[in-house]
């Protein structure tokens, strides 16, 4: 059934759209990005004919399925901004990461979960549709880090996850969020969070689809008393948001190198991005820009706003 729609929408044979699912792995673009905490993080990109055919799966039979409201990451109508405000008038945070996040959940569970909510919202899949779509959205067996369509079937997956978490720490007057991989908790009185890393591991039991584990090294506890961050927003002790001094010098930095001409067009990429997040966290941060440096080049940044890669945080 999906695969005849699927080729009835995007007028592309059957044969064909077979031929792509059995050769999908081969058509990744791999790469390494620096990671800002050290290291190197491995990007699978998919082609641009296999990447179309991923969101066509998003927005016809992933995008039906239900996601939780403390998952943060990759929906319209969330992000960034939104995960940290949940935690802004809390004192105490903590954060906790799960490891490998899109590479832990395997060809064989993705397919078994897609099956199975597939039936619940009252769609209809052969075999064929399956093995097709976990070929689509996977790469030897695996979702990787780079498919648009990663993030959205983990947001899926990770419902009954979040659920558990939310009501748990709701019922304990905390606040949960999820952005990704990373895990937040937060409390408005001292000793409220400890014993937090059993909770997440008892949640986690039962559920077939995931098989996830903390990485301990990159738990944080963090304060009111200092500065706490969360996906790359400080949240200052006045409660507020803030993208920080070293941010706001790093824009300066680059519009003062692009008024000079002296960026390349992929930094300048960059300085569009990390301009539309600023503005995005604290707005009034735009009109002391526009103060220095003039109205006409700082409408110029904001012609174009980019997804501000997860990855820088």
């Amino acid at each position: 059934m999906l695969i005849e729609l699927l080729s009835r929408t995007a007028k592309i044979p059957e044969a064909k759209l077979l031929s792509l699912s059995e050769s999908a792995s081969r058509r990744y673009k791999v790469y390494t990005i620096p990671k800002r905490t050290g290291g190197e993080r491995v990007i699978e990109h998919p082609s641009r004919e296999l990447k179309a055919i991923q969101r066509w799966i998003v927005q016809a039979l992933i995008g039906r399925f239900p996601l939780h409201e403390s998952a943060t990451a990759y929906r319209k109508g969330t992000g960034i901004r939104l995960n940290a405000e949940r935690h802004r008038k809390t004192k105490f945070t903590n954060r906790y990461d799960f490891a490998s996040f899109f590479p832990s959940f395997s060809q064989a569970r993705v397919v078994q979960y897609i099956s199975k909510q597939a039936q619940a919202v009252g769609i209809e899949l052969s075999e064929r549709d399956l093995e097709f779509i976990g070929n689509i959205v996977c790469r030897n067996g695996r979702l990787t880090i780079g498919a648009p369509s990663s993030p959205a079937i983990t947001n899926a997956m990770m419902f009954e996850f979040d659920r558990r978490m939310h009501e748990e720490c709701h019922a304990k007057g905390l606040v949960y969020t999820r952005y990704a991989d990373d895990l937040f908790v937060s409390s408005y009185e001292p000793g409220q969070l400890d014993g937090l890393e059993k909770v997440i591991v008892q949640n986690k039991r039962g559920i077939p689809h995931i098989r996830l584990r903390l990485n301990h090294q990159k738990t944080a506890y963090l304060s009111k008393k200092y500065r706490r961050v969360i996906t790359g927003v400080v949240i200052t002790p006045q409660h507020t948001l803030s993208i920080g001094r070293e941010r706001k010098r790093e824009v300066k930095a680059l519009i003062h190198h692009w008024v000079k001409g002296e960026i390349d067009p992929k930094s300048f990429f960059y300085l569009r991005g990390l301009f539309s997040f600023a503005i995005d966290i604290e707005p009034e941060f735009e009109a002391r820009l526009i103060e220095k440096y003039g109205k006409t080049r700082i409408d110029l940044l904001r012609s174009v706003d980019p997804d501000f890669p997860a990855a820088f945080f």
